[in-house]
């Protein structure tokens, strides 16, 4: 009985690989693949760890029902033992997206919206940060050409007082 525990776990690994799936061939749809995977590198290895983690629960589940025994031992693997590995398959796979929670979205339109703002969210932070290596670099240019002190505001200086 507890066999039918896979089911359930595989239909979840499932939806959590769809919604990976979708993300991903939006973002290639879009002509992005590559800058996203340039500009938020942890954001693709984040999505291979959990997709390796939901893919775990089918081969967990081949393992139990098949009698496969695993590497060095004698007996196939307990059912228990492989539901555990399963459950726990996927709540890493769910704690590698954390974070991504607007992103994953249940229907194609809202894959794309999503799609679209990671790549001009990804867009906007590099703008910042442009804006200010611009702002520091006239700052210190003012500085040497008329001895006065600039404007210059350290990103890691800055402190709220309350």
């Amino acid at each position: 009985m507890i066999t039918y525990v896979h089911l359930w776990l595989m239909a979840a690994s499932a939806f959590v690989l769809l919604f990976l799936w979708r993300f991903w061939v939006c973002i290639d749809r879009l002509g992005y693949a590559q800058e996203v995977a340039r500009r938020a590198p942890s954001l693709r290895q984040n999505d291979h760890v959990a997709a390796i983690m939901c893919v775990m629960p089918f081969a967990m589940a081949a393992a139990d029902w098949l009698g496969f025994s695993l590497p060095h031992q004698a007996d196939p693997i307990n059912s228990y033992v492989a539901v555990l590995c399963s459950a726990a398959c996927i709540g890493i796979a769910l704690f590698a997206l954390r974070n991504s929670g607007e992103r994953l979205a249940g229907s194609w339109a809202g894959t794309r919206e999503s799609a679209l703002r990671t790549v001009a969210a990804l867009r906007i932070i590099d703008a910042a940060e442009l804006a200010h290596a611009l702002d520091y670099l006239r700052a210190h240019e003012a500085e040497r050409r008329h001895g006065e002190a600039g404007r210059i505001i350290e990103a890691e200086a800055r402190e709220m007082r309350k």
